[in-house]
């Protein structure tokens, strides 16, 4: 294929090609964009730094299921994680304040003493 003569091995540029992203991921109300980096609630959204959408991404790839601090390190930042570091819990809170702003009295990351955090959305208020 390509244009006849030409080789394209010796050409210096490359026509770009379209990249396939990745669709919207939905849980309940919550929309998570990778493409964007950006999670909705209800349409809404939330304003999340990138690490932040990692953060809440890693959680919410395994709905229900508690993901311990190391594991969460290890998936975003991509590395043991050192000794006592407070990052993964620092984030937490963050992502925490954030989907608290578009979504008042809900609850989406819940903390499990001592394990980890898990990604199960309280439902939407009727």
């Amino acid at each position: 294929m390509g244009t006849p003569g030409i080789d394209p091995a010796l050409t210096p540029f490359t026509t770009p090609v379209p990249v396939a992203r990745p669709e919207s991921v939905f849980y309940d109300d919550v929309e998570l964009r990778p493409s964007e980096y950006e999670a909705l609630v209800g349409g809404r959204r939330a304003g999340l730094t990138r690490r932040e959408f990692q953060i809440l991404a890693c959680l919410a790839r395994r709905p229900d299921r508690v993901i311990t601090r190391q594991e969460v390190y290890e998936e975003v930042w991509g590395g043991a994680m050192p000794h006592r570091d407070r990052s993964v819990d620092v984030f937490v809170r963050k992502v925490r304040r954030k989907l608290a702003g578009v979504a008042p009295g809900r609850q989406f990351v819940h903390t499990h003493f001592g394990v980890g955090y898990r990604f199960a959305p309280d439902p939407p208020a009727e």
